[in-house]
């Protein structure tokens, strides 16, 4: 962590102008530390500031950073504006952010939200010191996938979308990036594990198809003939929930006891009902197939391996909430 030498390529790197290019040369030349760049846009002028962060294997970091001549002073570092922490303005009423970080009080009850906050930030973290470059054909590859999954079929659609979203084509082509580097960051983690995984625990991705409907009050069940027309009547008289009939199931997403019924009913057969969030959930099985390592299966089974690995990175993090209640906080800190 002394080395002189190394030290002094870290100040050269810092120093160059383009610290961003000259890392995997650094990163070759020290392979025995894990490096990070850090890049920070100040607020107050505009300028891009880099630090370059440096662990040793037991953890330990140095963390170097360089100022040129007449850059911003590091007392004006981190300084925002007054403006910047309003984050809305209506009819002259206006709403800072802790204001309306205060009306988002409710995150705290719906866990997979922040959990998904603190996942986001462990990728983001791994990314920034493992991050592999991407080609220009991969790059184009992932835009024409992102265009796809979301109908943007013409250029005409994308230039509305963008324009909707209030994003410039740079901010896309960065948006894209880090999703293809995230789905390649997944794949790398599952790498040679995927076949050992589904030997294991594949019997959670078998899957049941069936129809189903929530009631408000505990129902008589139906005769399974008759179960879409005695959804229908329940509908039209108030006594089911709204929501989507007819659905495919995982064995694994379901509670133990659901998953028991539902997967050894014989096609045709109602299950339940069963108590839910709202009601009451009575489920009509159409048919139940074992999961099949195909290429569908084979990514599930990839992003439960990378789920799994965001956990036991999340078990070991510094998480720290900067608003909310301090007693809700700890917990998704956890």
């Amino acid at each position: 962590m002394t080395d002189g030498p190394m030290l002094a390529d870290a100040v050269g790197l810092l120093s160059s102008g383009t610290p961003a290019h000259g890392l995997e040369a650094f990163r070759a030349a020290y392979p025995h530390a894990r490096t990070r760049l850090v890049a920070q846009r100040e607020e107050f002028d505009g300028s891009l500031h880099h630090a370059l962060l440096i662990k040793d294997g037991a953890g330990a970091a140095i963390s170097l950073s360089w100022c040129p001549d007449r850059a911003l002073p590091w007392p004006l570092r981190g300084v925002h504006r007054a403006g910047e922490h309003l984050l809305l303005r209506v009819n002259g009423i206006d709403t800072p952010v802790a204001r309306a970080i205060a009306c988002l009080d409710f995150i705290w009850d719906e866990s997979a939200l922040a959990d998904r906050l603190v996942s986001d930030s462990l990728v983001r973290e791994e990314l920034a010191q493992a991050r592999e470059p991407l080609s220009d054909a991969a790059l184009q590859e992932a835009m024409d996938a992102f265009r796809r999954a979301r109908g943007l079929l013409t250029g005409a659609a994308t230039r509305a979308w963008m324009e909707r979203h209030r994003i410039s084509h740079h901010e896309l082509e960065e948006l894209v990036a880090l999703e293809a580097a995230v789905a390649a960051l997944r794949s790398r983690v599952a790498a040679g594990r995927v076949e050992s995984w589904f030997a294991e625990h594949g019997r959670q991705l078998d899957v049941a198809r069936v129809a189903r409907a929530e009631f408000v009050t505990e129902p008589v069940v139906p005769d399974p003939a008759g179960f879409l027309d005695a959804v229908e009547r329940a509908f039209a008289d108030g006594t089911a929930r709204p929501g989507e009939v007819f659905a495919t199931l995982r064995r694994g997403d379901l509670g133990e006891e659901m998953a028991e019924r539902i997967f050894t009913a014989p096609p045709g057969t109602v299950a339940g009902p069963f108590k839910s969030e709202h009601g009451h959930l009575l489920v009509k099985v159409l048919a139940v197939e074992p999961a099949v390592l195909d290429e569908t299966v084979r990514d599930l089974v990839e992003r439960r391996i990378f789920r799994d690995w965001i956990e036991r990175r999340r078990s070991t993090a510094k998480i720290e909430w900067f608003w909310g209640l301090a007693e809700r906080t700890a917990g998704r800190g956890r």
